[in-house]
């Protein structure tokens, strides 16, 4: 099980990557609870982050499942970052999103 990379991701990765919040992270890593692979991990931290492109995610049934996998990470000490988007990613709003992951890593506080 492997999910197909989408260009928002790759985008993000290489914005995370010139932000310099790359550093201990992981893509793609399987998270064995309800068969999970967060788009982005950063294993030291237990955080895992989620770019969630609206026409896979949007759906109620599709939306629960995102909602159980939070819960359970949640629950084995994991913080997680779900985040929505509309592709393709602009550059405006790949900028949000990489400020976002840096608040969420505390990355602002180093």
């Amino acid at each position: 099980m492997h999910p197909k990379v989408s260009n928002a991701e790759m985008e993000l990765f290489k914005a995370l990557s010139a932000a310099g919040l790359t550093k201990g992270m992981v893509t793609q890593k399987p998270i064995v609870l309800k068969a999970t692979i967060p788009d982005f991990c950063w294993l030291d931290k237990r955080k895992a982050v989620y770019l969630d492109g609206l026409q896979a995610h949007s759906s109620d049934k599709q939306q629960e499942r995102d909602e159980e996998i939070r819960v359970l990470l949640e629950e084995k000490g994991w913080e997680v970052l779900r985040i929505p988007y509309e592709p393709p990613l602009s550059e405006k709003e790949l900028q949000r999103i990489v400020a976002l992951i840096k608040e969420f890593l505390g990355a602002n506080e180093e």
